[in-house]
């Protein structure tokens, strides 16, 4: 059974220019020390809790604008579909979606309703991975590591594009989905964990191609002589037997890896973690099998209330592990007044 976890936001915060409550959900999540850091996919801006000491309770809320540490691709987007938050013990690395987007079959005649379906959109800070240097728990533009200068910085790239997707533009794998919607099974980063070094995990949605969800194994480092800008070094795919589900968000416990998932595009499913024992040695591109990937914990998925979206691991202690799920479109039952949500915290044995 779950514990109760109470998210209290500032009600001044809580309200986001598109008018929907950050309350209501949030897409990512990565908790550092006693802070958990939350992102909501209809912002380009990052959100800091504070855990309250002896209470399953997280408060003091603020809020960082990402345009404050970085450049953005889309200076005016004030949405950024971020979809992915880790710590690699340095940095935070937050991550967009890289998805297009389908209109909705919208108009006052067929006619008008069929152009808007039609319409499939790329849009700009969608393409954004970026790091922020954590200074004493705080972000910061650059930081001090020893002898050296950790500046924040994202990988090259523009409105429409990355260095990411321009380099799965000729992969016989990913490359036709890339200009596919994200709910028609497109290409969709739903998820990170940052290993040190800057290796990320970078899990899809979407595609979901012969059953197998995919996870992106990719190598940044930054620019010689541009300290604000990374470059992509290799990439490499491992393609995981999810029993058809996609990938929803992912963390590293030690070498492991645990995966949350749930159903790769709109409809009933169910939401799982399930654990790739190993996964931080995997050094070649790879298929993980079924029965490498033991499942640890179902969780409840309703069509249109309380998707499971975010997971972070907040303790560990042998193979028993905490972890936080948090969850998007929250139901009535889920939310808090004032301005406040709730999240699971589940006990995990990973063997």
């Amino acid at each position: 059974m779950a514990r109760t976890v109470v998210l209290q936001f500032d009600p001044a915060l809580d309200r986001l220019p598109s008018g929907n409550r950050l309350s209501k959900g949030v897409s990512a999540a990565a908790a550092v020390g006693d802070a958990l850091w939350l992102a909501h996919d209809e912002t380009v801006a990052i959100e800091c809790l504070r855990r309250v000491p002896g209470k399953l309770r997280y408060d003091g809320h603020r809020r960082y604008a990402l345009r404050d540490f970085v450049a953005l691709p889309d200076a005016d987007d004030k949405e950024g579909d971020l979809e992915g938050l880790a710590c690699d013990g340095e940095c935070l690395w937050i991550v967009g979606s890289h998805a297009a987007v389908r209109d909705g079959a919208e108009g006052r005649t067929t006619r008008e309703a069929l152009r808007s379906l039609a319409r499939v959109r790329r849009a700009g800070n969608r393409y954004l991975i970026a790091r922020i240097p954590l200074a004493g728990g705080e972000p910061a533009v650059e930081m001090r590591v020893g002898d050296r200068t950790m500046r924040a910085a994202r990988l090259t790239g523009g409105r429409k594009h990355d260095a990411l997707t321009r380099a799965l533009r000729d992969d016989p794998h990913l490359a036709p989905f890339l200009g596919l919607a994200s709910k028609d099974n497109g290409f969709d980063i739903e998820g990170v964990a940052a290993a040190p070094g800057g290796r990320l995990f970078l899990g899809l949605r979407g595609p979901v191609i012969d059953g197998l969800a995919c996870v992106l194994d990719v190598e940044l480092r930054t620019r010689p002589r541009r300290p604000r800008e990374l470059e992509l070094v290799r990439y490499r795919k491992h393609f995981l037997d999810l029993e058809g589900a996609g990938i929803r968000d992912l963390c590293l416990a030690g070498s492991d890896l645990l995966v949350l998932t749930g159903p790769p595009m709109r409809g009933k499913g169910k939401a799982t973690v399930r654990a790739w024992r190993g996964a931080l040695r995997a050094r070649d591109d790879s298929i993980v099998k079924r029965e490498r990937l033991p499942e640890l914990l179902e969780l409840p998925y309703h069509r249109k209330r309380d998707h499971a979206e975010g997971m972070t691991l907040l303790a560990r202690r042998g193979d028993l592990v905490s972890l936080l799920i948090l969850y998007d479109s929250a139901s009535r039952k889920r939310r808090v007044a004032p301005a406040a949500m709730t999240a699971g915290l589940h006990s995990v044995k990973l063997s």
